[in-house]
């Protein structure tokens, strides 16, 4: 029962930086609000990465207000969210731990490279351990290379189709037309030649 009491009344000061801190059962303090490790963090010029930060109680004391506490001189360019002033402070019972958000910025012209940047918590009383977090900045990737790609052209032509009826029956009338005008022309021909001949005499 002592442990939630103990809790519940550090609500009413988590306004109070550095953070307060009780001794449950009386005896010898012992520390310690730890951060949890923080993998290396990769962020491109002109972006952003989230990432979690833990704190873990691994002491006796229970705590109340825990923020996290930034460098004063972080580098060129890079920014982290929330500042210390806008992080919801959390209560850490014994054995607990707690998340918290983090984002950090790099402006376009931050330069390439990597940078060890320090997080702690402001637990008091705690030797406010500073984590250091790797973060690299890398430059922005190149657009994709368009894959040149061979233009096809397309080669004109069809099927051949067999002509219509219509088609087919006009051809044969010319044809037989044609016939007709030649079987004419030599008979007038022949007659001509007949009566030539009747003429002469022959």
């Amino acid at each position: 029962m002592v442990k939630p009491i103990v809790c519940a009344a550090l609500l009413l000061a988590l306004l109070v930086h550095p953070a307060v801190s009780i001794i449950e059962d009386g005896s010898i303090y012992e520390n310690y609000v730890d951060i949890g490790e923080v993998q290396p963090v990769e962020v491109y010029q002109g972006a952003s990465k989230t990432f979690s930060v833990t704190a873990t109680n691994h002491g006796n004391l229970c705590y109340g207000g825990v923020i996290l506490k930034y460098p004063r001189d972080l580098p060129e360019g890079i920014t982290i969210a929330p500042a210390e002033s806008q992080i919801e402070p959390q209560v850490i019972d014994i054995g607990e731990t707690v998340t918290y958000e983090i984002t950090i910025y790099a402006d376009e012209n931050t330069s390439v490279g990597t940078y060890n940047i320090e997080i702690a918590d402001n637990a008091a009383d705690d030797p406010n351990t500073w984590r250091d977090v790797a973060v690299s900045v890398l430059a922005p990737l190149p657009p994709p290379t368009p894959v040149p790609t061979d233009k096809v052209t397309p080669v004109a032509g069809g099927i051949p189709t067999r002509p219509s009826e219509e088609a087919r029956e006009t051809g044969g009338k010319r044809f037989t037309d044609s016939v007709l005008f030649w079987i004419v022309v030599v008979l007038g021909v022949l007659l001509g030649i007949g009566a030539f001949m009747k003429y002469r005499g022959v």
